[in-house]
């Protein structure tokens, strides 16, 4: 029943096609024309966007890769820095003595 019922409305809109008006056959293509364009200005902002989306992901790499190339930079001047105050921090036995000396004798 429902098998014949689907048939019968392909049927009824195949003869409405069939015997449209020109002007309805007219408005038909109208609406066919302004769905073409419609789509070729939708396939031109999905390209847009891809291009962004693309444009996007290449700056984010570009930075994750200059901040870790930073921070390895900034790891190795702290490692500077750490043992230059270690040397300084150490006291010169022969800086000692001289001092010393100095002080016994005055000048």
């Amino acid at each position: 029943m429902e098998l014949q019922n689907i048939r019968e409305d392909r049927q009824a809109a195949q003869r409405s096609l069939n015997e449209m008006t020109p002007i309805q056959q007219e408005i038909e293509a109208d609406r066919e024309i302004w769905l073409e364009r419609v789509k070729i200005h939708l396939e031109k902002f999905l390209t847009k966007a891809n291009k962004d989306k693309d444009m996007l992901r290449q700056t984010k790499n570009h930075y994750w890769a200059q901040t870790h190339v930073c921070k390895a930079k900034i790891k190795i001047l702290k490692a500077r820095l750490r043992r230059a105050l270690k040397r300084r921090k150490r006291h010169d036995r022969l800086q000692i003595l001289a001092k010393a000396s100095l002080a016994e004798h005055d000048t």
